[in-house]
């Protein structure tokens, strides 16, 4: 699925629940959101403010775990240290799908899959 397309986009204030569960995610206003992908989870690059290429895994649609309806566009910075992203510019660029949009039995089994994500982009955007 790799493209040369750069989705862009702002930080916008969320629910804080990444950060609650240990892992921080930036969510997206895009500029454009008839770009955005199909719902999922991806291992994708990140430029934030212009920055370098950062790896990153991102979810696109709603968070069933935890009863939110409402599809948005999270991108977790992969060992990036947490600190406040809000009202910087991004720059996303989808690389390849990991996974559909799922419903977990418990926060606990959230974080697992969340962790496993993280590590299966890694491998995807190194090769």
């Amino acid at each position: 699925m790799s493209s040369d397309l750069w989705l862009h986009g702002k930080v916008v204030r969320g629910a804080g629940r990444g950060r609650e569960l240990g892992w921080p995610t930036a969510n997206l206003e895009l500029a454009t959101p008839s770009l955005q992908p199909d719902e999922g989870v991806y291992a994708a690059w990140a430029r934030v403010d212009n920055g370098d290429r950062l790896p990153a895994a991102v979810h696109v649609g709603p968070a069933p775990t935890v009863n939110r309806t409402k599809s948005i566009f999270e991108v977790h910075l992969i060992n990036f240290p947490d600190r406040d992203l809000y009202e910087m510019e991004f720059e996303v660029q989808i690389v390849e799908r990991i996974r559909d949009v799922e419903k977990f039995d418990s926060l606990s089994d959230l974080t697992d899959a969340i962790a496993n994500d993280c590590q299966v982009a890694l491998k995807l955007l190194q090769s």
